[in-house]
């Protein structure tokens, strides 16, 4: 079996051996990537590719050109939304300015096809590389798509447009990282197993994720209590909280959403919220998005590398932060 620490900790270096270059833009972009994260997309990568008989060694450029994409789009999103910290440290664009923010996010756009074309398995195969880089492509402009979605300022709450925003900056690398693992490996009968597992688990990472901006805890989550609501989110969660909440919590969600007010006022429309149960009514979309999920990683070999992707299932459905 395939150790995925190991793996993740070569990610990590190969990507901080890329990045070593005696210029800011280096110094700025690996500012990112050395502050941490989950490496989920690597890790997913690592594990399809194992899972149908490949190595880690083989497999490590292709696994990081799916991270350095990620932070690329970290950088890029900070200067838009104007956040000065990120991963417990400040931003680039804080730290290095606007201009020299831009030009990391674009150094590590193109470091990642440099991986991508390092990568053994894709190195003398013309097909398998264009299948990765084609998967890395549509991911990218997917994620620049729901980019100006995010930023268009909409009104109302619509189900379908939450979902394809969801699938266009969240599942996207999900779906690369396991098609790249997938392609790397020749398995081309599991494409559309691994697009399916993308999907559904940006689903769930993502839904988790703003069931925790409502009503985490923010001694775990380290975000402010009710994060999503301060800051005017249309949200899943926080849209069924207004579907079941009775007019008087209605009014001071709004008195709250997305507008200056007291600690104390947003606790107590929180704690009022987690007592309508919403966590449980968005756990059931949670959990369906899981079965489907696991569906798609059963077309998988049944080998410890999918076990330890069903686990990841496990895990992001039940995360606290």
């Amino acid at each position: 079996m395939l150790n995925v620490e190991d793996g993740i900790s070569k990610v990590n270096s190969y990507m901080k051996e890329l990045l070593s270059v005696d210029l800011d833009v280096y110094r700025a972009a690996m500012h990112m990537v050395g502050a941490g994260g989950k490496r989920l997309r690597p890790t997913i990568t690592i594990l399809t590719y194992g899972s149908l008989g490949g190595n880690t060694e083989d497999i490590v450029p292709a696994a990081a050109s799916v991270e350095l994409v990620h932070n690329f789009t970290l950088i890029h999103d900070d200067i838009i939304d104007k956040d000065d910290f990120r991963r417990g440290v400040p931003t680039v664009h804080r730290v290095y300015g606007e201009g020299l923010a831009i030009l990391a996010g674009d150094l590590l756009f193109a470091k990642a096809f440099e991986a991508l074309a390092s990568s053994r398995p894709l190195i003398n195969d013309k097909v398998k590389f264009y299948m990765a880089a084609n998967a890395l492509t549509r991911a990218l402009v997917e994620l620049s798509e729901g980019q100006n979605l995010d930023m268009e300022n909409v009104k109302a709450f619509d189900e379908a447009r939450y979902y394809e925003l969801i699938e266009k900056k969240t599942s996207s690398l999900f779906k690369a990282a396991a098609l790249i693992g997938v392609y790397a490996a020749g398995a081309y009968g599991l494409e559309q197993a691994a697009f399916e597992f993308g999907k559904h688990y940006g689903y769930i990472f993502q839904i988790t994720d703003d069931l925790l901006g409502l009503v985490g805890d923010s001694s775990v989550t380290k975000k402010p209590v009710g994060s999503d609501l301060r800051e005017g989110k249309r949200t899943l969660p926080i849209e069924v909280a207004l579907r079941m909440a009775d007019e008087g919590l209605k009014r001071r969600m709004l008195e709250v959403y997305g507008k200056p007010a007291s600690q104390e006022l947003v606790e107590s429309v929180v704690n009022d919220i987690r007592r309508l149960g919403v966590d449980i009514e968005i756990k059931k979309i949670i959990n369906a998005h899981a079965a489907k999920a696991r569906e798609a990683l059963m077309a998988f070999p049944d080998t410890p590398e999918r076990g330890e992707l069903l686990k990841m299932v496990e895990q992001t459905v039940v995360r606290r932060s």
